[in-house]
């Protein structure tokens, strides 16, 4: 806030005085007229109350150098003033120049100048004030230096982060080697970056702070500083034009589609308007500040992924070069494809090891680490392969305390880690787009409205037990604040004492500040990405609405937990009075242990009733079924009953361990005074907390177990499902119009009736003629063997057969068609052109290989063991056979529409049939085959459903006569194809075991019989 005035100083008036006094004499006295020298002030006060705080992660950037700058609108960075701490009161400043702008600016540069050294944390995290004047984009900058600064990198990626130079000295984070592991920490040149648009702050602020509600604090803003948020700033400083909400949440739109691709994006719906509101996780040391929800995992393992990657600046230089052209996956440069697909691979591995980590044992989890590496590097040494192999053990102990410490803190519980790993898992199975999917439309737009919906519900939902828990707390505040003040005596101050540090205690495993925190957080980030669809579509209006109502009443709880935490931290300090003023530190100390003692028993009464429920719980799920589905769906229920039973018995443990660990601080300051039995407490509370370690190995035990229970019936389910759909389909062929005996009987008969004429023409001896079959009486026949046609027909049924041949060297080609009628009005019709010369034209030149089967009609060609004629073709052997017929049969309601090629090959002595086409919905092929060359026929035969309801079914048998024909039925199921049961041929039909143990029989079922 600047003040600007004018105003002359001693000197200038001086001066003009001297000046006005000297015009008043001679001409000659040689005095040179001065302008007179005009001095501007600036003068201005500033507060810096707008705070810009989080953490940077890659993983932790630890004594990281933090820049701040702001954009100006041709988006190129420029200094802004801030402080590390929020102003208690104004800063002044006065500047002198010799003009306005000048005296201006000067003063901008004072502030600036005063402007501090800021460095992250260990846990990377950093608070900077704004001048609360101050509103545009925030442009933050954390850097490491592999050289001369105190700066460090930890590394959070689970097959390590390279080697160092010299291997560091052997510590609680360092094993002494030379590989960079999970955990370590170690130097590197990273510079990450992020950019904020802070808003006008409005007039009717809450005050609402990411500091616990400091009372300096006018406005806070989550400003995480991570991968994704480098690539977005990346983007908006190349972009040239300035920078605004809108910006920032298309750049991480665009951003996250690109690098991640839309399934894994509507995962980060809570902050896709604007990244930095989320993922700032290192997963090797998770706090607890962030929930490890969907998204904000996706984001941790991305980055975790990427610190694993050989260069880090290079892969970020190649990810923002394919997101400006368009594409980052699939780039046309090759080397950035490149970096795609050792992405999608190191992400992939990343995600393997999560499951393991979230749902199995420490050997599991050895097992995932050492297959992420042979996936990393296809082809290690051996020495390679021994080194990783002797650390992978140690780096599955290490990650799995970090998901348990992630689990302690609160960031997620043992079942939602799990079902969260899983989704994740799938989701970047495959990362980023190409072509139209890096467009989003209308469809993605409703889909991310649908699950911000969903967030936004849930964080309300979680709102509402929080103001629960808060009034609760209120009260129990309330009750031991009636305790002090006037009401304080010598006969109740060690009450007292103990009332307020069971409260304390309390409240800190509670941490409702910290919830309340996170549940505002997250709502800025919902309105932000509310506000984005609202920009594509008035249609959004109302999840805006729900968002900013949302904000509205976790800023309320932010200010309640903030007034709760004066109001108790002034109970401590009357608590801590009250000691010295009623001298009652050893009686005190006394019933404050007791007390934290007997809330420790509480705390292992609920453990033990929790265990008691996952035991019991575990023995359920463990007895269950799942050989059907009804039983398989129980099981399923069962398991995931002691799945959540597991989670909520480690909660209950991690909640004594925190109780036990409480009272043993009391009891050992009872000890300090020397008071007696406290020894004797310090020894129960030990053995307690022994027990506890064991009951957390147990619930951790029960957990991986019930889970695995629940993937098997999962899995089962599934499979009954799909199992479901196989039966139908099994139904479906047997009851197909060329499978049964029905259908397949109209074309036998035809037959019949066609090798009937023929052999009774060839006993007439002429060459051509007409008239009626005397052994078929109701066909008559016109034929003509100079030009090989034939024709047949019957004036009764309406049914025709008719054949038009050609020789081609050594083949006969056979171009027919008939329309035939069957038992119970089935009707079979082989398509031909629409006249015997095309028909015969194309047969021709499908024979000679000019045109496919696709071009065709019906067909037949015999090939001959040398060239034939019509007056050498009696003498001539047939070595093979194949017929290709377009075929239309009519059984009943059913239909079949599709081609039927036989082949009789006389040289291997074996026969094919193969059939194509449409029976009703299923689309489907048969294959069969005999093999006459042995004593006895070998026969095979497989049936294939097409498309997605039949899941690729298929019907496969083999077997000869005498031993019978056995085969199974498979279908795909996650992936691959899996047998669904097995088959066997009977009389009139199949038999099918499923995996149920229910046993079918398909009755009226020919199979096609390929001999006839």
């Amino acid at each position: 806030m600047v003040k600007r005035t004018i105003k002359f100083t001693p000197i200038a008036a001086s001066v003009a005085l001297t000046l006005g006094l000297t015009a008043c004499g001679s001409d000659n006295d040689r005095n040179i007229p001065v302008t007179p020298v005009e001095s501007f002030t600036a003068t201005g006060d500033a507060q810096f109350n707008i705070e810009v705080t989080g953490k940077a992660v890659k993983g932790s950037m630890k004594s990281a150098v933090v820049t701040v700058m702001t954009l100006d609108a041709s988006g190129q960075s420029v200094p802004v003033a801030f402080r590390s701490a929020a102003s208690a009161e104004a800063e002044s400043f006065s500047e002198e120049a010799l003009s306005q702008s000048a005296a201006d600016a000067a003063v901008e540069a004072s502030k600036i100048a005063a402007n501090p050294e800021v460095l992250t944390d260990e846990s990377g995290r950093y608070s900077i004030y704004l001048d609360d004047d101050f509103t545009g984009p925030v442009y933050i900058t954390v850097k490491t230096s592999a050289e001369g600064d105190d700066s460090f990198l930890r590394c959070d990626a689970y097959i390590g982060c390279g080697d160092y130079d010299v291997a560091p000295e052997e510590d609680d984070v360092n094993d002494g080697d030379t590989a960079i592991e999970f955990g370590e920490w170690y130097k590197t040149d990273l510079e990450l970056s992020v950019v904020k648009f802070v808003p006008a702050v409005e007039a009717d602020t809450s005050g609402v702070s990411g500091s616990a509600g400091d009372a300096n604090v006018e406005a806070s803003y989550k400003a995480n500083v991570t991968f994704l948020t480098s690539l977005v700033a990346a983007l908006l400083l190349d972009s040239g034009s300035s920078v605004d909400e809108d910006a920032i949440a298309k750049a991480s739109l665009d951003t996250v589609v690109q690098v991640m691709g839309q399934d894994a994006a509507l995962l980060l719906s809570a902050i896709i308007g604007d990244l930095s509101n989320g993922g700032a996780v290192d997963l090797s040391d998770v706090d607890g500040e962030e929930e490890l929800t969907d998204g904000i995992l996706a984001i941790a393992q991305l980055s975790s992924s990427i610190q694993g990657l050989p260069s880090i600046g290079d892969v970020m230089s190649s990810i923002k070069a394919g997101i400006k052209s368009g594409q980052f996956k699939g780039n046309a440069d090759a080397s950035i494809a490149a970096i795609a697909t050792m992405l999608q691979t190191a992400i992939t591995n990343t995600a393997n090891v999560f499951v393991a980590i979230a749902t199995g044992t420490e050997d599991d989890i050895k097992t995932a680490l050492e297959a992420a590496f042979a996936a990393k590097i296809p082809a290690p040494t051996a020495g390679e392969i021994v080194a990783f192999a002797a650390n992978s053990a140690d780096v599955a102990k290490k990650a799995k305390a970090a998901k348990d410490k992630a689990v302690k803190n609160g960031a997620a519980t043992d079942a939602s880690l799990a079902a969260a790993a899983v989704k994740v898992k799938k989701a970047l199975e495959v990362i980023g787009c190409t072509g139209a999917e890096c467009t989003v439309g209308d469809d993605f737009y409703t889909a991310l409205a649908a699950a911000l919906t969903v967030e936004v519900t849930a964080s309300q939902t979680a709102l509402t037990a929080l103001e629960m828990s808060i009034e609760t707390a209120q009260s129990s505040l309330a009750d031991v604040q009636a305790m002090g003040g006037d009401a304080l005596t010598a006969d109740n101050a060690a009450a007292f004492v103990s009332a307020v540090t069971l409260l304390k205690n309390e409240a800190t495993t509670a941490d409702l500040t910290a919830k309340a925190d996170s549940i505002f957080v997250k709502s800025q980030g919902y309105v932000t990405a509310a506000k984005a669809l609202v920009t594509q579509s008035s249609d959004y209006q109302q999840v805006l609405d729900s968002a900013t109502s949302l904000q509205t009443d976790a800023s309320v709880a932010v200010t309640d937990t903030a007034a709760y935490d004066a109001a108790l931290a002034a109970l401590v300090a009357e608590a801590e009075a009250a000691i010295t003023e009623f001298d009652v530190a050893l009686a005190a100390a006394k019933l404050v242990a007791e007390d934290t003692a007997d809330v420790a028993d509480e705390k292992k009464s609920v453990a033990d009733t929790a265990e008691a429920a996952s035991t019991s719980a575990l023995a359920n799920a463990e007895n269950a079924m799942v050989d059907t589905a009804a039983n398989a769906a129980e099981a399923k229920e069962l398991a995931m009953t002691a799945v959540t039973a597991a989670s909520d018995f480690a909660a209950a443990v991690d909640a004594l361990e925190i109780a036990i660990e409480q009272a043993l601080v009391a009891a050992n300051a009872y000890l300090e005074l020397e008071g007696e039995g406290a020894q004797a407490m310090i020894d129960a509370l030990t053995a307690m907390q022994t027990a506890a370690v064991a009951q957390g190995e147990l619930a951790s035990e029960q957990f991986v177990t019930a889970y695995n229970l629940q993937l098997a019936a999962e899995t089962a389910v599934a499979k009954l499902e799909v199992l479901t759909s196989v039966k139908a389909t099994s139904e479906s062929l047997a009851t197909m119009t060329v499978l049964t005996n029905t259908g397949g009987q109209a074309v036998i008969d035809a037959a019949d009736v066609l090798a009937d004429v023929i052999d009774e023409l060839a006993e007439m001896g002429n060459n051509s003629g007409t008239g009626t079959s005397t052994r078929n009486a109701d066909w008559d026949y016109a034929y003509n063997l100079d030009d090989l046609t034939l024709m047949l027909s019957n004036a009764t049924t309406g049914e025709m057969i008719s054949a038009a041949a050609s020789y081609q060297d050594n083949q006969l080609v056979v171009a027919w068609g008939a329309t035939l009628v069957g038992e119970n009005d089935a009707s079979v019709k082989l398509v031909t052109a629409d006249t015997q010369t095309q028909a015969l034209t194309d047969c021709v030149e499908f024979a000679a290989g000019t045109i496919d089967s696709t071009q065709i009609d019906s067909c037949l060609i015999f090939t001959f063991d040398g060239a034939v004629d019509k007056d050498t073709v009696d003498d001539a052997e047939i070595i093979d056979t194949q017929a290709w017929n377009h075929v239309e049969i009519m059984d009943g309601d059913s239909g079949f529409t599709g081609m039927l090629n036989l082949t009789a090959t006389e040289e291997s002595d074996s026969s094919s049939i193969t059939l194509e086409g449409m029976s009703g919905d299923l689309d489907f092929k048969v294959m069969g085959m005999v093999d006459s060359s042995g004593d006895e026929d070998e026969s095979t035969l497989e049936v294939m459903v097409k498309g997605d309801a039949a899941m690729g079914y298929t019907l496969s048998l083999t077997g000869m006569e005498s031993t019978g024909y056995t085969g199974d039925v498979k279908a795909m199921y996650n992936g691959e194809m899996m047998s669904f049961g097995t088959a066997s041929k009977v009389t009139n039909g199949v038999s099918i075991t499923y995996i149920d143990g229910d046993v079918v029989p398909y009755t009226d079922v020919d199979l096609i019989d390929s001999s006839k």
